[in-house]
Formats: C-alpha cells, sequence, structure tokens
C-alpha cells in the first residue's frame, strides 16, 4: 500500500505541478460559465420570463439561472479534471517511463491503480473547489441555496466523477501519444457541454434531440446535480411555472413520456464507475507489460 501511496502522490503531485493542464482541464466548465455570464444570460433571462406568461419576473429568472449554471458547470468539471489527470498516463507510455516502475518490485496492477486511483482525487477536489466558489457566487448574487441542497448536490457530483473519471480512463487507456490525448481532451471539453444540455438548453432543442440527449448519462447526472442544488429557487417560483421551467432547464428530464428518475441514474453512474474502471485497468495492465 505505500507503493500505491507514493505513485498516487506523484500522478496528483505532477498534475497540479503543470499549471496549463489544470486550466485546460477546467476549460469545459469555465467556457459554461463564460458563456452563460458574459453573452446569453439576458437572453436566457427574457426566454424565461416570456416564456412564463410573465409568472416569472427577471431577479427570479436570473436566479434560476445562476444556480443552474453552477450546477452544470460543476458536472462538466467532474469529468475533464479527472481526464486532464489521466494526462500522466499518456506521458509515461510514450516516453517509456514504465521501464522505471518495472525495475521495482511494485506489481503491475499497484502502477495502473496509481493513475485511475490519482485522476478520481483530482477530479473530487477539483469539482469540490469549482462547487464552493460557484455556491460563494450564488449567494453573493442573493440567489436562495439551502445546506441540505448544497450537500445533496455534493453527494451527486462526487458519484458523477466517479462514473466519468473511469470512462476517461477507459478512453485514455486506448492512446499512445500525447498529440491524441490533446484532441481528445478539446473534444471531450466542448462536446460534455452540449451533452449535459448546458450550452444550448432542452427547451430550445426538437423533441427527438432532446429524447437522445435525456437518454444519455451526460444529461442524466446534470439533472441529478441540478434537482436538489435549484429546489429553493424552483419551490420560489409560483406552482404555476415550475414543471415547465424544469423540463425547459434540464432539471427534469423525460424521455418520451417517461421520467428519468433519480435511482435509474443512479444505477447509471454506479454502472460507469464499475464497468469502464475494470475495463480501464484491464486494458492498463496490458499496456504496462510492454
Amino acid at each position: 500500500m505505500t507503493g500505491l501511496y507514493s505513485l498516487v502522490k506523484r500522478n496528483v503531485r505532477l498534475y497540479f505541478a503543470d499549471k496549463a493542464a489544470v486550466f485546460f482541464s477546467l476549460l469545459g466548465a469555465l467556457i459554461a460559465v463564460f458563456l452563460v455570464l458574459l453573452f446569453l444570460k439576458s437572453a436566457l433571462v427574457e426566454s424565461i420570463t416570456s416564456g412564463s406568461g410573465g409568472l416569472i419576473d427577471a431577479p427570479q429568472a436570473g436566479h434560476v439561472l445562476d444556480v443552474w449554471l453552477i450546477a452544470s458547470a460543476s458536472v462538466i468539471a467532474s469529468a475533464t479534471t479527472g481526464l486532464g489527470a489521466l494526462r500522466q498516463f499518456v506521458a509515461d507510455r510514450e516516453t517509456a517511463r514504465w521501464r522505471d516502475f518495472l525495475v521495482t518490485p511494485l506489481p503491475r496492477w499497484t502502477i495502473v491503480s496509481g493513475y485511475l486511483i490519482a485522476a478520481t482525487v483530482v477530479a473530487i477536489l477539483m469539482t469540490t473547489v469549482v462547487y464552493n466558489l460557484g455556491t460563494a457566487y450564488c449567494w453573493s448574487a442573493g440567489a436562495p441555496l439551502t445546506a441540505t441542497g448544497i450537500v445533496t448536490g455534493w453527494g451527486w457530483l462526487i458519484l458523477s466523477a466517479l462514473g466519468f473519471t473511469a470512462l476517461m480512463g477507459f478512453i485514455v487507456a486506448c492512446l499512445k501519444t500525447e498529440a491524441a490525448y490533446g484532441g481528445v481532451s478539446i473534444i471531450v471539453g466542448v462536446m460534455f457541454g452540449f451533452l449535459s444540455c448546458t450550452y444550448v438548453t432542452t427547451g430550445s432543442l426538437p423533441a427527438g434531440a432532446v429524447n437522445v440527449l435525456n437518454s444519455l448519462p451526460f444529461a442524466q447526472a446534470s439533472a441529478l446535480v441540478r434537482q436538489p442544488y435549484t429546489r429553493q429557487v424552483i419551490a420560489a417560483l409560483p406552482e404555476q411555472a415550475r414543471d415547465p421551467l424544469s423540463a425547459q432547464m434540464g432539471i427534469q428530464l423525460t424521455v418520451g413520456s417517461s421520467p428519468v428518475t433519480t435511482p435509474v441514474v443512479v444505477a447509471v453512474l454506479v454502472a460507469m464507475a464499475v464497468v469502464f474502471s475494470v475495463a480501464a485497468w484491464q486494458i492498463m495492465t496490458r499496456t504496462v507489460r510492454r
């Protein structure tokens, strides 16, 4: 266990030592925040107020948008930061740094586990930082939040970090060069914003596209975090406006006429964490042998 701890510590420290890597691993979340706050907020507030038929005023719409945005950006960070930490695996593979590890008495499973556990630790730490900073912003803006909603949302974020880091580990295990990793990280950072219905809200998409996105774990994980985090601000709205707005903003999801329930999403994320962790571990272990 001492060897495993040393490897995890090494990989975590290398991630934080590279400031550019830390920045780019947060880029997907930062794009979402800046895109909405700087360019889209006024248009989205107008869409919410006009779509409610005057039931929701501009300050209420602004608070809804703030808490929705922070929940969404935090979920994006739960995936991209774990991917950022896994860059070290690709770097070690490309430079054949395996040889330094293989001459030690450490078993191969320990070496591989060091990368996966380090990525999970980074994802949890960085997601928590983004979430806490976002919560402080919402409080400063006057958005209503409850301690229960914040803690519950954070718990679902941790589960999302486990599931998505495992998925990223599986993807990275198949990469051989840092150039390939760079291309994948850009694609993941941008696409995750769309797949989680953050860059484009559910209410602005056709029904067929909504059904496809709502059936994927990205939008489902986002809704899982959005529900408790936005509960207080949604409850402050007129009753007639709550359900339509929740559907429009991807807080409550449906596929066809069937609602996407919390137990289903939890089961999907747990299955992702288990299946992709095992798959990534097996592929990485075969790689280390070479």
